[in-house]
């Protein structure tokens, strides 16, 4: 009985350390998103830099590009390149925790995103601020990592619920992220000016840089001391080493069910991460919005997405199943992109708050329900591998997904990243009506 009660501290204590790892990760990782106007600008005055050379090929075959366009291209190549190095890595981090552990995966992913933070505070170049960029990519790992130490403590029925308090963790973690990015940069002085030295030296977004370093150094320590591993010593993998190809989050080594949910995510994912890679541009370029003022926006989508998955996901689930909740999100997101697609001709702040709303519900119901149909697809000696393939494909579709929808709207206008994706999103939920679970777990109760 002793042992029964200490096994489930245990639990509870990891469950919190990993909870604070996936807020803090996700407050580094969104606290640029409504900064990354103010900082393709900042950097574009950097004489003789990166970004201006890189400006200057795309004038020489597109002259008539307007400069909020051209940083819209850019802005999506600057939040693209974390993800790409987060697509190629995240395998690796999750196959090396089945075999060696949570703990020291984690331990070792912290340490690194904590020092591209702190190269991002004293980055005084366009160079030196996409090199943070790298280092905290390379080490992105510890998403899928402490996922998995989520599935390590939850059993088969109570999965969803599990994955429901990671959607909890990422929505206030995006919550918070671009409030803090936001007001920092719209109420704290701004060290560095104007862009000098192109080396080592403070810069206008040092503050935040350093909240999330500190954030993460926080995160180190409570880790070190606090976080119990989590996987058994019966859950040894044996994974070839050609499993850690990140292309091989398609193979059918993880199943149907794991590859099908696997695709539908990258689809969803590319669409989505287009949007939040344009949003700013488009309410910059329409409304007049300041990075203040974008925080806002990130705040009402990370809280409405986290209500909805910490209130009602985890009741839902058991008795519905998550294939139709993630049936209901794919759904409720068609009308949200169609409705931000229109901010671009009505230039409504209404009209967009209420299809980030909207948005907000769309991924609360979709985010969680996906992921714990990877977990379920997958045996219990697998789920870093299950997960790590889910996690790279939101990686992968992080990468494109900025790419595509910055793409789009230099080359067609603002309206046409979320014109697409409303019309696109249809494709993902096809996938994911056609997928079987065994038992209610995935179907709900009968």
């Amino acid at each position: 009985m002793y042992g029964e009660l200490a096994s489930m501290s245990d639990k509870r204590t990891s469950l919190g350390v990993i909870f604070l790892t996936l807020f803090i990760d996700l407050i580094g990782f969104s606290i640029l998103f409504p900064l990354v106007a103010a900082i393709m600008s900042h950097f574009s005055a950097e004489p003789g830099g990166l970004l201006g050379t890189w400006y200057g090929w795309l004038d020489a075959y597109f002259p008539n590009a307007s400069p909020i366009q051209r940083e819209a291209l850019f802005g999506g190549i600057l939040m693209g390149l974390y993800s790409v190095l987060q697509f190629v890595c995240a395998p690796a981090w999750g196959i090396l925790s089945d075999k060696i552990g949570r703990r020291p995966v984690l331990i070792v992913t912290i340490l690194g995103n904590t020092a591209g933070y702190v190269l991002w505070a004293f980055a005084d170049s366009f160079a030196l601020l996409l090199l943070s960029r790298v280092v905290c990519g390379l080490f992105s790992g510890n998403i899928s990592v402490a996922t998995a130490a989520v599935a390590d403590v939850t059993d088969t029925k109570n999965r969803a619920k599990g994955m429901g308090f990671v959607g909890m963790a990422f929505g206030f973690g995006f919550i918070l992220g671009p409030a803090i990015g936001g007001t920092c940069y719209a109420l704290l002085p701004h060290f560095g000016g104007d862009v000098a030295s192109g080396g080592w030296a403070l810069n206008p977004f040092s503050v935040a840089a350093a909240i999330a370093g500190g954030l993460s150094l926080l995160n180190l320590l409570w880790v070190v001391m606090r976080f119990r591993e989590t996987r058994r010593g019966d859950q040894t993998s044996e994974v070839p080493v050609r499993a850690i190809n990140p292309l091989r989050i398609f193979s059918r080594d993880n199943g149907t069910t794991v590859r099908a949910v696997v695709v539908a995510n990258l689809l969803f994912g590319i669409l989505f991460a287009g949007l939040e890679a344009t949003l700013v541009f488009l309410v910059a370029e329409k409304l007049g919005y300041q990075p203040g003022d974008m925080a806002w926006l990130f705040v009402v989508l990370g809280l409405t997405s986290a209500l909805v998955q910490g209130g009602i996901v985890r009741r839902m689930a058991p008795k519905h199943g998550e294939r139709k909740l993630a049936l209901v999100g794919l759904g409720l997101m068609i009308p949200a992109f169609a409705l931000l697609g229109c901010v671009a001709w009505v230039q409504s702040a209404w009209l967009l708050y209420l299809g980030v709303l909207v948005l907000g519900f769309g991924t609360g119901f979709a985010m969680p329900c996906l992921a714990a149909l990877a977990s379920l697809g997958a045996d219990e000696s697998n789920q870093g591998r299950a997960l790590g393939s889910f996690r790279s494909s939101g990686a992968l579709s992080r990468a494109l997904g900025p790419f595509i929808g910055a793409g789009l709207y230099f080359a067609i206008g603002p309206a046409a990243p979320y014109l697409a994706g409303s019309a696109l999103l249809i494709v993902p939920m096809l996938i994911i009506a056609r997928i079987h679970v065994r038992g209610a777990r995935a179907e709900g109760a009968s």
